[in-house]
């Protein structure tokens, strides 16, 4: 108890001192102090950076350490999402062109779309044929062994919830490397995780399945972004920290759509809720007026 006692207490003095640092560096170097932007740029960061561990903060800029997947996740990844998409050609009874083309954009349409979008930057599914192998490879499992890609399906999912995660994480860190702005980061990230099963459903003729209810698909990649974007920009976590707190709640978000049936929330019409209370209030405040009005006429004579 008093090892936690002390630990605690070494914690709230650190903390305070960085405060203190902050805002007399802030008053010094920050023009507008005492503006919630300064505190937010400027006395949070320093904060955090005191009171985690050296190393999970940072001070580099963005642009100097660029997020690289390892080699073989994004083989396995590739080809989760390719035989995803061949399955899906399957059931639509496509022939083999049909296949490999909705293997292809299921597989690398997203990341093809964020490079398009960036441009200048290359091409990823061009520039890496391991990538394009992949494809082809589960272009045939799916083409020939399709009843037995049908068992490991639940496996397929797994694999395709990570690809979620980091697919996201990898999109919006491209933007940000390429010097675009918090929200557009997060509008990438988005779009590498979600794009090629957008095009896949499209050229299907189907409504998109991220835009329907139960899928948390959309919703895990606009979150998983969104952390990775405020981590890295505004608290100034390392980006492999970033990453594996990001990733992991984009991840959990996935699979408890899948597991435990998590729904996004339909839109709903708050307009009477907000417009009641003012309407409510007017009416109290006219009838109180009113009896005022009304007691001073009634008064003595």
């Amino acid at each position: 108890m008093t090892d936690l006692l002390l630990l605690a207490s070494s914690i709230s003095m650190a903390a305070s001192s960085a405060t203190s640092a902050a805002v007399s560096a802030s008053a010094t170097s920050v023009p507008g102090t005492g503006t919630l932007e300064s505190i937010v740029t400027s006395v949070v960061p320093s904060i955090i950076a005191s009171v985690l561990p050296s190393g999970a903060t940072t001070t580099a800029p963005v642009t100097a350490q660029p997020i690289f997947l390892p080699v073989y996740f994004e083989v396995a990844a590739t080809f989760a999402g390719a035989l995803s998409g061949a399955m899906v050609a399957v059931s639509r009874r496509f022939d083999l062109t049909g296949l490999v083309i909705l293997a292809l954009v299921n597989g690398l349409g997203g990341g093809i779309m964020r490079d398009v979008l960036l441009q200048n930057h290359g091409i990823f599914a061009l520039n890496n044929p391991r990538a394009l192998v992949a494809v082809l490879a589960a272009s045939v499992v799916g083409a020939y062994f399709f009843s037995a890609a049908e068992k490991i399906r639940p496996l397929l999912g797994a694999v395709d919830a990570l690809s979620l995660g980091l697919f996201a994480l990898v999109g919006a860190d491209k933007a940000l490397v390429a010097g675009l702005s918090p929200l557009a980061a997060i509008m990438l990230g988005t779009i590498t995780a979600i794009g090629g099963g957008i095009i896949r459903d499209l050229l299907c003729g189907r409504e998109p399945a991220v835009l329907r209810r139960g899928s948390l698909f959309a919703v895990a990649a606009v979150v998983g972004s969104s952390i990775f974007v405020t981590m890295i920009e505004w608290l100034h976590f390392a980006k492999p920290v970033a990453m594996v707190v990001s990733a992991t709640v984009a991840i959990a978000l996935r699979l408890g759509s899948l597991w435990l049936g998590w729904e996004s929330p339909e839109p709903r019409d708050l307009t009477h809720h907000v417009t009641g209370v003012p309407l409510r209030l007017w009416e109290v405040g006219g009838r109180v007026v009113r009896r005022t009005f009304r007691s001073r006429d009634r008064g003595p004579r």
